[in-house]
């Protein structure tokens, strides 16, 4: 069909209600036919107010006898494409989201969700319509416009006129022909950035005219001629020592010319030292997967391998081997990171390949940059994006490639609707445009590991080092015997004696606690009391900088009591461990050492990622202490001796992912040592040196790896069943406990005859969080597709019910399709 001869559109209301999750019909009028396209932003009546809308299709038919028009095309390009759209339907449709919350995804960054409205003269002062309109508001509102000399945004008039009346002198004025309207988004918190340039008109070369010029025009010349005949305005007066009087009277000449030209803002891409980049010669197994994933390239079939390759192995090279041969098939390519702190190290070595041709996207950017590069990415400006999970929804056209690096990782899964796993979603992505997806980790997910063993996946392996360098040595030091009279210390004698022999032989070390803060706890020793925070079920982490407890899920802070709460007494204690008490310890044992810390504390500005980890690298401090941050992905050749503080900080959480987690990020922390020259050591501390996760890394870890995935068949866990964790909150618990009974009755109804299996509903394991309690009721499937309709029915029936026999205040459902975590 003809756009021109299109006359009705199918809309999406942007809003995350259930009931309105679906496309409503609307008439095209006839002004705008032609002009709407697929992920159109537009304005709709819709009950009594405008809404914002996203145009999805335009049906031949509208299926109803009585439409309403829309109301606005707004000013903007579409948001999204017939691709992007496919992707977001089965994001939605798969994790149980609204589609107005996938479109999202795509949405380009800093983009708000309130619609402004501009208004412009059309009428000029001379012009016998000026005249026409009546005494009032309307003759007030087309002097301000004159004196304005431009747009004027509506609420800006409303301050000038005040707000009576204005909305109607707008419609009448623009009826008449006098004025124009433009709706738009509310602007980024960045706007597009320009520079002046100053360029030689023609080939760029000095006529003899130059000669004879005063001498600071005659610098401006000279230097435009050595730098190839343009220059920004500032740094050409910067290198000239000249001022903008001798640029302007050059302009007057005809000599220069100076135009307005828009700039795009750079970020930090790495470390920035790139002077000793050697490409490296890859090695048998390397050279095989490089092979295995460029015929699928060249083929342009979708394919996914999995490529499983132990710590220090070069997955690195294969995915950079592979995009270069992606862009020699002129297609595009995504790199996906687990961790912001990993970002640098691999924009390094990616732009070290392809220089000024790659863009970074993570939520560190400053707005402008995130907006520059987004907009950079759209442009074709870029042929590879490196970023976090968002950068998965980066408009990347011509797709050949996505690789996702560390794909165990639960960090690529989000934790706010829609609540997606980008491994899943790039799978999808590649299938729909005929990529390669590459998911490359040295501790594959189980999910990963068994649809390589179903064939789904190519399974490809690099079972050695670069240089067949050794793994390091891993030694388990067992806490239950270290220290005397009930005294554990933090620092064992093994680990104090390696960091000290590292320290004196200039190696460096990494000390891995996954905790922040001084210490986990703080506890009255009179009556016991815990301080915990009032709005979650939770203890408040103890941090000395500031003296201060601190609750890790909903921020909230408070100062350190000088009595207990609770019984007025005292005094309070602080247990446990956090990075702030390592580095306290390390220089009380270790005196003159220098070190780093990297947690959730001092990364907070901008760019701290690349300062710590930088500084580092290159050998500024000795000993880099972190949490999780730091536990994968870094290659820094000095460090020999890896050290974990407490191996079993996940191992007694209440989700069946524990022991894979503790397993893979133990593996992960390990393989930081001994890249280099020299061997590397590792030293475990644990309270469990017999727990399979724990003995894994000195033993097999095949054995362990069959033993988790034995446990979950017979329990009836991913990756053997496909879970969706339902979860009912309110500020009040009878109304969360009592709404969650309700639904379980629903569920049983409505999922009756589709073989699910329903659990619960119980507390979940933090029941109080951000003032809100919280119950679960899990779903067990082994066919999502079946149920998925039937749960969000559920959902639904329990609005419904809610609105008429209200269960208490502020009840809402989330649903989480193969949670990353059950906490």
């Amino acid at each position: 069909m003809d756009s021109t001869s299109r006359r009705y559109a199918e809309v999406i209301i942007d809003s995350p209600l259930p009931e309105l999750d679906r496309p409503f019909t609307y008439e095209i009028p006839a002004e705008m036919r032609g002009k709407l396209e697929i992920g159109s932003l537009v304005l709709v009546p819709f009950t009594s107010r405008s809404s914002l809308g996203y145009v999805v299709g335009f049906p031949a038919e509208p299926g109803v006898s009585r439409l309403k028009e829309i109301t606005r095309l707004l000013d903007e390009p579409p948001v999204f494409d017939f691709d992007a759209q496919r992707l977001c339907r089965w994001i939605a449709s798969h994790y149980l989201s609204s589609l107005s919350q996938a479109f999202r995804l795509v949405t380009p960054p800093g983009r708000g969700r309130k619609v402004k409205q501009y208004v412009s003269l059309l009428a000029a002062r001379d012009d016998s319509l000026f005249q026409s309109p009546q005494a009032g508001v309307d003759s007030e509102l087309m002097e301000v416009l004159a004196a304005a000399g431009g747009e004027v945004e509506v609420s800006t008039l409303k301050k000038h006129l005040g707000a009576g009346g204005v909305a109607t002198a707008v419609r009448s004025l623009e009826e008449a022909g006098l004025i124009a309207r433009r709706f738009v988004l509310t602007e980024p918190s960045a706007s597009p950035r320009s520079r002046l340039t100053v360029r030689l008109p023609g080939a760029g070369k000095a006529t003899p005219e130059v000669t004879s010029l005063p001498n600071r025009q005659r610098q401006i010349m000279e230097h435009l001629v050595a730098h190839g005949g343009i220059d920004f305005k500032s740094d050409l007066l910067r290198a000239t020592g000249t001022s903008s009087t001798s640029v302007k009277s050059l302009e007057k000449k005809g000599l220069i010319e100076v135009t307005r030209e828009e700039v795009l803002r750079q970020p930090n891409l790495g470390y920035g030292d790139r002077t000793a980049v050697v490409v490296p010669t890859p090695n048998e197994s390397q050279r095989d997967a490089i092979e295995r994933i460029g015929e699928a390239v060249d083929t342009g079939l979708h394919n996914v391998f999995l490529l499983e390759g132990v710590t220090g192995s070069g997955k690195t090279e294969v995915y950079l081997r592979s995009i270069e041969r992606v862009i020699e098939r002129g297609k595009r390519a995504i790199v996906l990171v687990p961790e912001i702190s990993l970002t640098p190290q691999t924009v390094d070595r990616f732009e070290s390949r392809f220089s000024g041709r790659v863009a970074v996207l993570h939520s560190r950017l400053g707005p402008g940059e995130r907006y520059d590069q987004w907009r950079g990415v759209q442009e074709g400006r870029y042929e590879v994006v490196v970023g976090a999970r968002s950068a998965l929804f980066a408009p990347v056209s011509n797709l050949g490639l996505i690789a996702i690096d560390e794909e165990h990782e639960p960090s690529y899964k989000s934790d706010t609707a829609p609540r997606y796993h980008a491994r899943e979603v790039a799978e999808v992505k590649t299938r729909m445009v005929g990529a390669v997806l590459v998911l490359g980790t040295a501790t594959p997910s189980l999910e990963s590991l068994a649809k390589a063993r179903a064939g789904a996946y190519v399974h490809l392996h690099l079972p050695k080092r670069i240089g067949n360098r050794p793994m390091p040595d891993v030694e388990v030091v067992d806490m239950r015997e270290v220290g005397g009279a009930g005294m554990v210390p933090l620092l064992s004698p093994p680990l104090l004696d390696a960091l000290s022999r590292t320290v004196e032989s200039g190696d460096q070390a990494i000390l891995f606690l996954n905790r922040r803060g001084f210490a986990n706890y703080m506890q009255c020793h009179s009556c016991g009391e815990i301080m915990g925070c009032d709005d979650c079920e939770v203890s408040f982490c103890y941090h000395t900088r500031g003296n201060m407890l601190l609750c890790h899920h909903c921020g909230k802070r408070r100062d350190v009591p000088k009595r207990c709460p609770s019984c007025g007494k005292g005094p309070l204690k602080s247990f446990g461990a956090g990075t702030q008490r390592v580095e306290d310890e390390l220089t009380a044992h270790l005196p003159g050492t220098s070190f780093i810390r990297m947690d959730a504390d001092t990364t907070t500005s901008k760019d701290a990622h690349l300062r710590l980890l930088g500084a580092f690298s290159r050998g500024e401090a000795q000993v880099l202490i972190g949490t999780q941050m730091i536990a994968k992905g870094l290659d820094i050749p000095g460090v020999t001796l890896v050290g974990v503080i407490n191996a079993d900080t996940a191992l007694a959480l209440p989700d069946f992912r524990a022991s894979e987690r503790t397993y893979q990020l133990l593996t992960q922390v390990s393989g930081r040592a001994g890249r280099g020259l020299r061997p590397g050591r590792v030293i475990i501390q644990t309270f469990n040196p017999a727990h399979p996760a724990v003995t894994a890394l000195t033993g097999d870890a095949g054995q362990f790896i069959e033993g988790e995935l034995n446990g979950r068949l017979h329990a009836r866990y991913p990756p053997f069943v496909e879970l969706i964790n339902v979860t009912i909150t309110s500020p009040e618990l009878p109304a969360a406990s009592r709404s969650a009974e309700r639904l379980r009755g629903l569920l049983e109804t409505d999922l009756a005859g589709t073989g699910a299996q329903i659990l619960g509903p119980a507390p979940a394991p933090l029941t109080r969080l951000r003032g809100l309690y919280r119950w679960h009721i899990l779903v067990k499937t082994t066919n999502l597709d079946s149920v998925a309709d039937r749960i969000r029915l559920s959902v639904s029936r329990l609005y419904d019910y809610s609105r008429t026999f209200p269960a208490g205040k502020d009840v809402r459902v989330s649903l989480d399709v193969d949670p990353a975590s059950l906490l």
